[in-house]
């Protein structure tokens, strides 16, 4: 193929895409994320192609567990809102808006009221607009679940689609960015999943075992906790703990400082460890990077931007060290010319 016809093939090819995209706003985002889900899921449909199972159950069966897990993930907050919605709303309702905080022999009562009246239309409003969605998310769903099928099963086709257009001279360059992206979606995303769902688990028996009020929750708060940068529950640890410690309950103090260090901080992440060294330690971004891509592209556009965010800039980050290869390549004749 001549330059000049690679050259206007491709550009029509980049018109037509932003003409879809711009048809397929609506479930660009689902789209976005079952591209980043079939990365994660590659490796599974992959090892059963290895063990005889036919590429196309295989990618189907692949299809499933990622649904599966997405259920599973979604189950706890949709129990929350609904199932569990008057317990949460009247737990909010019965929590004491004044706190007593003692220092320097002065005592100082700490008002919750204004976070207790923002908190009861926000449980109320989420809920009324999930139900109302409902029908908008299956949709969303079934469409997650076809891209997810289709970009398993024709992967092999789908390089060559992306290799076709692009010289040979720059393969390399794809090739570190599709590795990059890999790398990235299970050094983060993969353990985050897994330190989310120990964590939410083992939380959930700690709360359960002390008593504590709506346990589903804060177990829901704990695992929600390992999306940030791998700040897993030590943050509701320490503030519960410090809140029992401020109202005299000493015994509950110890019962969460212990139990809670331990089955809600360390066993998790001693289990995230484990996963990471079992499949091999893959490059990731720094905590620094992450969180900015993370909070960037959260902030900029919405849900999805929490994924696409820290890839955008593991891309950025790929390159940067394309770059620097080169630049050490080159030798001052080389520089000079």
């Amino acid at each position: 193929m001549s330059s000049e016809r690679r050259t206007v093939l491709v550009g029509l090819a980049l018109v037509v895409a932003a003409i879809a995209a711009f048809v397929l706003s609506r479930v660009l985002a689902t789209i976005s994320i079952a591209v980043a889900a079939s990365y994660m899921l590659l490796p599974l449909h992959k090892w059963m192609d290895r063990h005889g199972v036919p590429s196309y159950w295989s990618a189907i069966l692949a299809t499933l567990t990622g649904v599966a897990i997405s259920l599973l993930l979604l189950a706890p907050f949709v129990f929350v809102l609904y199932a569990r919605r008057d317990a949460l709303l009247d737990g909010i309702a019965a929590l004491d808006t004044s706190i007593p905080v003692s220092a320097g022999g002065e005592t100082v009562l700490l008002n919750l009221t204004p976070v207790q009246e923002a908190l009861t239309p926000s449980v109320s409003r989420i809920a009324v607009l999930a139900a109302q969605s409902a029908s908008v998310l299956s949709a969303k769903f079934v469409v997650y679940a076809f891209v997810v099928f289709a970009l398993l099963y024709y992967h092999t086709r789908l390089r060559s689609l992306v290799f076709g257009p692009i010289p040979a001279t720059y393969h390399d360059v794809v090739d570190r960015i599709h590795t990059r992206i890999r790398e990235v979606l299970f050094g983060h995303y993969v353990l985050v999943l897994v330190g989310a769902v120990v964590t939410y688990a083992t939380g959930l028996v700690v709360f359960l075992l002390l008593g504590y009020p709506l346990p589903f929750v804060l177990a829901l708060v704990g695992a929600a906790l390992w999306v940030l940068p791998f700040i897993s529950a030590a943050p509701l640890v320490f503030g519960l703990a410090a809140f029992h410690l401020l109202n005299g309950e000493l015994v509950m103090f110890g019962a969460i400082s212990v139990l809670g260090a331990i089955l809600l901080v360390a066993l998790p992440n001693l289990i995230v460890d484990a996963v990471r060294f079992r499949f091999g330690d893959p490059e990731r971004l720094s905590p620094t990077l992450y969180f900015v891509g993370f909070v960037g592209g959260g902030l900029t556009i919405g849900l999805v931007g929490f994924i696409l965010g820290p890839l955008a800039l593991s891309v950025v980050v790929a390159l940067s060290g394309l770059l620097a290869e080169y630049a050490a390549r080159e030798t001052p004749e080389d520089t000079i010319t």
